[in-house]
């Protein structure tokens, strides 16, 4: 009898083992999901019909002062240098994928200098854009401006200083 009770135990763990393989197989289920991807157009900038021009400016033979060319394209200092001639804000072009928003992305101070070998280079900072930092592309364009302010060294020579700046613009 003992031994038909091992088996009786032998037989029913088998059958309890055999059980619950089979029956985690049957109760498995595989699906397969969907996956996409909306390619858009990429951005794409390009400098429009005018470049930053602070126009003719005169600073101070003792103290530094400057120029503040706003993203309208009129120039003012507070500190007593001159402006004249024709200031104009720098024009830049977007173009992208229907109507998505982008931001404008332009230098930190103390990145920009306009530079001539007659003499020190002049500070570019305080860079602005006419669309406060983002932009919203209407049937696939827009259009904005971009200004700041140039601090123009006690007694600078005369001469036209020159350099560049970077703008970016990226999907938001």
């Amino acid at each position: 009898m003992k031994n038909m009770n091992k088996k009786l135990v032998l037989v029913a763990g088998i059958t309890l083992a055999s059980a619950s393989f089979y029956s985690a197989s049957l109760t498995a289920a595989t699906v397969s999901g969907n996956a996409s991807a909306n390619v858009l157009t990429p951005l794409a900038i390009a400098n429009g019909a005018n470049a930053m021009s602070f126009g003719d400016v005169a600073g101070d033979a003792i103290a530094a002062t400057t120029v503040v060319l706003t993203t309208a394209g009129a120039t003012s200092s507070a500190d007593g240098a001159s402006t004249a001639g024709t200031p104009t804000a720098g024009d830049f072009d977007v173009t992208g994928e229907g109507t998505l928003a982008y931001t404008i992305t332009l230098p930190a101070n103390g990145v920009v200098v306009l530079t001539n070998a007659a003499g020190p280079d002049m500070s570019v900072d305080g860079f602005a854009d006419s669309l406060g930092g983002t932009g919203a592309l209407t049937a696939g364009a827009q259009s904005f401006t971009v200004g700041a302010t140039l601090t123009i060294n006690a007694n600078q020579p005369a001469a036209l200083y020159t350099g560049t700046y970077d703008v970016t613009v990226n999907y938001q």
